[in-house]
């Protein structure tokens, strides 16, 4: 091994075999900044076909699934559990834009 393998190696021993390169990882926000992004953004309500509702908070539509990212767990939701006409319609009485991906108003 040369001279510069050695180096490496020990640098690495050193930083417990982190990427030297790699960008350190910002801080993790405070929970307070969670709840306050939270209580900022108004919930969007999911309206089921047995009729059942639930509130979110963050979530991401995919394909054919809605995934419920709250804080505990990811949660993921078949479209086809959900009313979506009703899930819409709930939202705009609500204030809050719920869109499909892909939906077209209009054009």
């Amino acid at each position: 091994m040369n001279q510069q393998s050695l180096d490496e190696q020990r640098m690495r021993q050193q930083q417990g075999d982190q990427d030297v390169y790699a960008p350190s990882a910002p801080p993790p926000r405070e929970r307070s900044e969670y709840q306050e992004l939270n209580e900022a953004a108004p919930a969007t309500v999911l309206v089921f076909r047995d009729e059942h509702k639930q509130e979110i908070q963050n979530y991401a539509i995919v394909g054919q699934t809605l995934f419920n990212f709250n804080p505990q767990h990811t949660q993921k939701i078949p479209l086809s559990d959900l009313d979506i006409p009703a899930t819409t319609k709930a939202n705009d009485e609500r204030g809050v834009d719920f869109r499909m991906p892909g939906a077209r108003d209009g054009q």
